[in-house]
Order: structure tokens, then sequence, then C-alpha cells
């Protein structure tokens, strides 16, 4: 009697997720879970571990809880390297990643069971080379999630276009998933924080098509910071999407009006919170006021410009403490604004 052949299912094309994993112990239990949940089998996923001393990994609490949620998972590849930066640790990632297509899960996220399948559904059915899906942002007392808007496919300059308006996804590498050969020869800047700025474009750049489905898939934890550390942030991104607009601009010369617009904005934030945190000076912010006095100017004729930013720039030049009372009533109706959202936990 012959015996049946027993045809195994096909798994699919491999997908890589590279995790980035330092000073996040007490989030990381909630990321693993959610990588090991995932429902695309065939998946490889990669913990990228920044320690102070490699001799002693086991030293380090976020080691800790990774070879104890995934000692027996042979999906897992765990890399323990030092402490130095994020762009290196992606790198490291990247260079160990041997799936078709590779996507970021932050170390103090988490992502819905149907991160990856879904995203792949999206690639495969718009035959595209990204998909990015929506996020659910995680504060301290509840969550928010995107709206629905019907899925969007988008070339390279529609894409730059939506960045910098603001009106979808941004530059992160988190909430999406790319085909691996995008990143071919691309490294990440390691002298630099908020490296994925820098990079992101470039990778977009390169794609044929982007499908664009805002579903909340990725839980985004939008941590407390002190007003220091904000500041601190609003400089290094200010410092990244002036590469950007400089790229974008010689790449795609129609959005220059938008650059304009976007970084008008940066240098302004730049202003307000240094106002708020009491560091703001002449001297240290001579760059800031250079950039919106010559480009206030032409607020009026650039329709990205909208009437909001006009009138801080104008309190940026004429009047600071109107522009920093304005900013900490902002930020109040913010925080009073989280308490009408439920506890996601």
């Amino acid at each position: 009697m012959d015996k049946k052949q027993v045809t195994k299912p096909k798994l699919g094309p491999k997908v890589s997720v590279i995790s980035i994993i330092a000073g996040v112990a007490p989030y990381l239990p909630k990321c693993i879970d959610s990588l090991l949940a995932q429902d695309w089998k065939n998946l490889e996923i990669i913990l990228v571990v920044g320690v102070e001393d490699t001799a002693h990994p086991d030293y380090d609490d976020c080691y800790e809880v990774v070879r104890e949620k995934t000692d027996f998972d042979d999906r897992v590849k765990t890399i323990v390297i030092k402490k130095n930066g994020v762009g290196d640790a992606r790198n490291r990632g990247l260079k160990e990643a041997t799936g078709q297509y590779i996507a970021f899960v932050d170390g103090d996220d988490w992502v819905e069971p149907g991160f990856v399948s879904h995203q792949m559904k999206m690639l495969q059915e718009h035959l595209a080379d990204i998909a990015v899906c929506g996020k659910w942002s995680e504060y301290p007392d509840g969550s928010v999630a995107d709206a629905y808007k019907p899925v969007q496919e988008l070339n390279a300059e529609a894409s730059f276009r939506m960045i910098l308006e603001g009106t979808g996804f941004f530059f992160h590498c988190w909430d999406k998933l790319f085909k691996a050969e995008l990143w071919e020869g691309v490294t990440f800047p390691t002298d630099r924080y908020v490296e994925d700025r820098y990079i992101v474009g470039s990778i977009v750049e390169k794609a044929n098509k982007i499908v664009f489905d805002r579903t909340p898939l990725y839980h985004f934890r939008v941590r407390s910071d002190s007003l220091s550390r904000i500041s601190t942030m609003s400089e290094l991104n200010t410092e990244a999407d002036i590469e950007f607009c400089k790229y974008t601009e010689k790449r795609f010369p129609s959005l220059k009006e938008q650059c304009e617009a976007f970084l008008l904005y940066d240098h302004i934030t730049c202003v307000q919170n240094a106002l708020v945190n009491g560091s703001f000076t002449e001297e240290s912010a001579s760059e800031h006021l250079s950039y919106i006095r010559e480009h206030r100017k032409n607020a009026s004729k650039n329709s990205y410009i909208n009437r909001n930013t006009r009138i801080k720039a104008f309190l940026a030049i004429y009047f600071r403490p109107g522009l920093k009372l304005i900013t900490k009533r902002g930020q109040q109706r913010a925080e009073k604004q989280h308490e009408k959202f439920s506890i996601s936990e």
C-alpha cells in the first residue's frame, strides 16, 4: 500500500523583524510577547541587545528578560553588543537579517498579532515595495488610534510630500515593512541621534510603490520626557530635517515650498521649547531666529505655511513672552486631553 505524501503548507516569504533593545526592561516583556505571537509563520526575530559589558551580559536587566522569554523559540536570534547607539545596533540587525522582507519594532513598543501578515498582504495585493500601517499612540493614561482613511498607493514623491505636509506617515522605521533589497548597501549613521530621519527618505525613494493602510497595528509608547530632553530632541530633529530637505529639494524641486514650511515649523519649535524650559538666549537661538526672520517674509506667498505658524513666527521675533505663554497653554491642553482616553493596558 502506497504511503500518502504529506504536503507541507507554504510558509510564504521569510520576514526578519529587528528589535533594538537597551534600557527598556520594564516594557520589554510586552514587546517580546507580541513578536512571538505573530501569525506570520515564516518569521525571523532578531533581538539586538545593547549592554555595558558583553563579557557579562547577564548583569543587564534587558538581557535577562530576553533570555527568559526566548530561550526555547528557534525563531529568535539574540545578538549581544556593547552599547554604541541605535544606529550601530540597527546596522548589526540588518547584517544578521536573512529574510526577504524587513520590519523594525522598538523594544519599548509592541505590535498586533497581524502586524506582519497584514502588511505582507498589502504588499502582495498592491505589488508594492514598502507597506506602512497605522498606529496606536500609547500614553501613560490611555490610547489613541489613527483615524481610518482609505488605503493609498504612493510613489516616492507623493510619500515625501506626505512626510513634509504631516498628512500621513513619517520617517520612522517602525511602522513599515520593507523589501529587504531596498536596504542593500545602506547603513544607519552611527554618529548621530534620530538616525532613521537620515535614512528612511532614501529608502522610500528607491521604492516603485508604497502602500499606506492606516489600520492601527503598531503600539507606539509615548514616554514622558523632561523639558530639557524635549528641547534636545527638537534640536536633533531639526538638524536631521535640514539634511532631509536639502536632499528633497535636489530630488523633487516641486516640493521646495513644503520644505520651507516644514523647516519653519521646526525652527519655531526649537525656540518654543527653549523658552519653556528656560534655556533660551539670543546667542543659542541665533540660527533658528535667522531662519524664522528670513522665511516669515515669504509666509504670505507660501500656502503650506498656515496661519498658526505665521503667528508663532511673528511672536518668536517680536514678542517671545507671548509665544512662551501659548506654548505652555498648548501643553496643558494636550495633558488634559489624555484624561479622556480609555486605559489600554
